[in-house]
């Protein structure tokens, strides 16, 4: 089975429109994972209709209409393998005590929760084979404890960076994941 993971879309705030490139990666995978930076439904709903089902998840610039859809965090089963999914925005949170407009003030006196740890932590207790999540617009593939941890990047440039998604490939014993640059 092979999975399409997007992330940090952003629209209609950087494009009104996904990457065109993102329809020739999409092309032919059973579903999407969105880990959130949606902003506007519109967007999932294009998802759905131009690919494949797709499921997603909150961040913290989604709109309040999507935050009353998604859920902040989810598990999705494929056969045998179980994929967490997060934004990620949570972990600043965390490491603060503080959301919304007075996080980016807290955030250069804050001290770090390791990633891995935040990640795991997440979904403690739930048996998941990866995690993947979205909000540092970083590409990010990593094996921590047997779950993979996948950061698809940013599907639209975002301070500089090269924009991306991701592919899960899930197997009857292995689930791996690749970047792919647009």
């Amino acid at each position: 089975m092979r999975i399409g993971i997007i992330g940090d879309t952003h629209i209609p705030a950087l494009s009104p429109l996904p990457p065109a490139r993102i329809r020739e990666v999409f092309r032919g995978l059973d579903i999407i994972l969105h880990v959130g930076d949606i902003c506007e439904l519109y967007v999932l709903e294009e998802f759905q209709e131009t690919h494949t089902l797709t499921f997603a998840v909150y961040g913290e610039d989604d709109s309040e209409e999507a935050k009353r859809y998604l859920d902040e965090k989810r598990v999705v089963r494929f056969g045998e393998r179980r994929v967490g999914m997060i934004h990620g925005h949570q972990r600043e949170e965390r490491r603060t005590g503080v959301a919304g407009g007075l996080l980016r003030f807290f955030k250069r006196r804050a001290k770090p929760v390791d990633l891995p740890t935040f990640l795991l932590g997440s979904f403690e207790g739930e048996e998941v084979d990866a995690v993947v999540f979205g909000h540092t617009h970083q590409p990010y593939v990593k094996m921590k404890n047997g779950v993979l941890l996948f950061n698809p990047g940013a599907a639209l440039p975002v301070r500089g960076q090269h924009p991306s998604v991701g592919i899960l490939d899930i197997g009857e014993r292995t689930i791996t994941g690749r970047i792919v640059y647009l």
